[in-house]
């Protein structure tokens, strides 16, 4: 056997040839017959070779062949070898300028940092170049505190870098957690990494971990907060599409009586309000009031910033679409009304925001609220709930451990909800669609259950609530943390022993700028108020019809609702996906 490995017993692919007899009474060669069996072979090796590397010309890749791959490479490095030190440049004895200008080689060893993180001005967690991202400004830090190498400063696949969940624009995280090789010698890494961070990201530790851990794959579950006024789940103000909608088909289905019901919580609510703006704004004219009262209500124009509100619906060529909010009103309006009712918007906008934020939710409607996150616990599909899934799709099924509602608290005057939710992963969009569906669902008096019809086969369309609210609170390691302890003796992942620091953290960088943004934005108020006055059957599952008034509009009107103003996806924002829509 032929040991193709051995230079010294590679067999010659063109082997000299013998001498030939030239018969006199013929011009052709004889070759001998030894020699026609070399050739013979030397043909089939070449025919092999031309088969395999498409050139029987080239001897390079006969070589590759010959030797593997390892001796290739090993024989074509060597040709460019200078011959002695002269060639190189290197005088005896003295070192040359490039290896003194190499960096030093030091040991890095796999880790998992427990990261903090205010996600306003970010384009989110996962690396997405050019945009700013919280791995972008991360793994900088990293180089300028020396955990990484200059070497493999370049690409973070290098430092075999994985997140634990990835978030949205928008989305923040008391804790989250990557894993990569470090180079941890130094006792205070954690203290140089955080110089060169922006306030709004901390490294809260670095734990040693075995070689073969992923942030990603040992994660068990994840905990996530959202935090909402309470004054979100109002139900629509009667003069606006939505509730006229409701009341109509509630009427014409003969459930006005049970529609009314569901919303008794807060009969009277709106129109108190509408009698204190009059009281407030008694010296306009009541013509002119009345129509700047109606446009506001039905336009939203005197909101001060306007949100992008998503919703994914399932079209006849599978695209995803999004609601624009910053429309052009629909209303028939002439120069004149508008000039005529701008000075009044921004004041009736003003009451109402102000009304809201004396609004308290009434232990009734909170405990409907609850159920309706209650809901959500167990296995469900969720393919209504995130971006490009089927109901066919196996990923479409997650667990939801626990989804609460906490008992309210007021800051600065409004009074706010914390949803904690517990699941083992999140699909991309997942958690803020589950809590824009309950807001929908509670607010216009739908029945409970339409959540749970949301989960089946049917495709609806669930606006996202704001990304503002959502909070990685923390992810879970249990199966890892027992057995790194039990074999092999390292340090478990837990968040716990930061608990001060995160807190302080929290209530500084997160919370405080939450609110601050509602306090400037009204990001909520502008959120169901768009939906409230968006003209198209999207929506109309909500009503008493159900999920056969969305067939009745198809069937009437196609697969593309008529009157939708759409926009293509500009990107993605939350929570992570399976590998690519994992949510946060």
């Amino acid at each position: 056997m032929i040991d193709t490995n051995d230079s010294s017993k590679v067999p010659l692919l063109h082997p000299d040839p013998s001498p030939t007899t030239n018969s006199p009474t013929s011009d052709k060669t004889v070759p001998s017959s030894s020699n026609s069996r070399g050739a013979k072979n030397s043909r089939a090796r070449h025919h092999h070779n031309r088969g395999r590397g498409g050139s029987g010309s080239s001897c390079s890749k006969r070589k590759k062949e010959d030797q593997g791959r390892t001796a290739y490479k090993r024989n074509r490095d060597s040709k460019w070898e200078p011959r002695n030190a002269e060639a190189a440049g290197v005088k005896e004895g003295v070192e040359s300028r490039e290896e003194g200008e190499k960096e030093e080689r030091r040991p890095k060893k796999k880790v998992a940092v427990l990261i903090g993180y205010c996600g306003t001005g970010y384009r989110g967690m996962q690396l997405n170049p050019p945009q700013k991202s919280i791995e972008g400004d991360l793994f900088e830090a990293f180089i300028q505190a020396g955990a990484i190498s200059k070497a493999n400063s370049d690409d973070p696949k290098k430092s075999s870098l994985v997140r634990c969940a990835r978030t949205d624009k928008g989305v923040h995280a008391a804790g989250n957690v990557i894993s990569l090789k470090l180079i941890t010698e130094d006792l205070d890494i954690v203290e140089r990494i955080n110089s060169h961070l922006p306030e709004q990201i901390r490294v809260w530790g670095i734990v040693r971990t075995v070689g073969s851990f992923s942030s990603y794959q040992q994660c068990d579950s994840r905990r996530y907060e959202y935090l909402v006024p309470s004054h979100c789940f109002l139900p629509p103000h009667p003069k606006s599409y939505l509730a006229k909608v409701c009341y109509e088909v509630a009427e014409g289905e003969g459930d006005l009586e049970g529609f009314l019901e569901r919303n008794k919580e807060c009969d009277g609510w709106w129109e108190e309000v509408n009698k204190k703006i009059y009281e407030q704004l008694g010296d306009v004219d009541k013509e002119v009031l009345d129509k700047a009262l109606e446009y506001e209500v039905k336009s939203g124009a005197a909101t001060e910033r306007k949100e992008r509100i998503d919703s994914q619906e399932e079209t006849t060529d599978s695209k995803n679409i999004d609601i624009d909010p910053d429309v052009p009103p629909r209303e028939d309006t002439t120069d004149g009304d508008i000039n005529v009712g701008a000075g009044l918007w921004k004041k009736i906008g003003a009451i109402y925001r102000a009304e809201k934020k004396t609004y308290r939710i009434s232990p009734e409607r909170l405990q409907k609220v609850r159920e309706g996150f209650k809901s959500y616990e167990g296995t469900h599909n969720f393919h209504n709930f995130t971006i490009q899934k089927t109901f066919k799709d196996p990923s479409s099924k997650r667990f939801i451990k626990s989804f609460e509602v906490l008992d309210p608290i007021v800051i600065n005057n409004t009074e706010w909800l914390s949803l904690r939710v517990h699941g083992q992963s999140f699909m991309m969009h997942q958690i803020r669609k589950m809590v824009g569906m309950v807001i929908m669902v509670v607010r216009t008096g739908c029945p409970l259950e339409r959540i749970k019809e949301a989960c089946g086969p049917r495709v609806v369309s669930i606006p996202k609530a704001p990304s503002l609210g959502l909070l990685l609170e923390s992810p879970v390691f249990d199966a890892y943390n027992r057995k790194a302890e039990r074999d092999f003796q390292r340090e478990p992942i837990d968040f716990s022993k930061y608990a001060k620091e995160i807190d302080a953290f929290r209530d500084k960088m997160i919370y405080t700028k939450l609110f601050e943004e509602e306090e400037r934005a009204h990001v909520y108020t502008q959120f169901v108020h768009f939906i409230d006055s968006f003209k198209s059957p999207l929506f109309y599952y909500l009503t008493s019809a159900g999920l056969k008034a969305l067939d009745e509009v198809e069937k009437g009107q196609g697969a593309g609702l008529v009157g939708l103003q759409l926009l293509p996806d500009n990107g993605s924002e939350d929570e992570d996906a399976a590998k690519s829509t994992e949510a946060g």
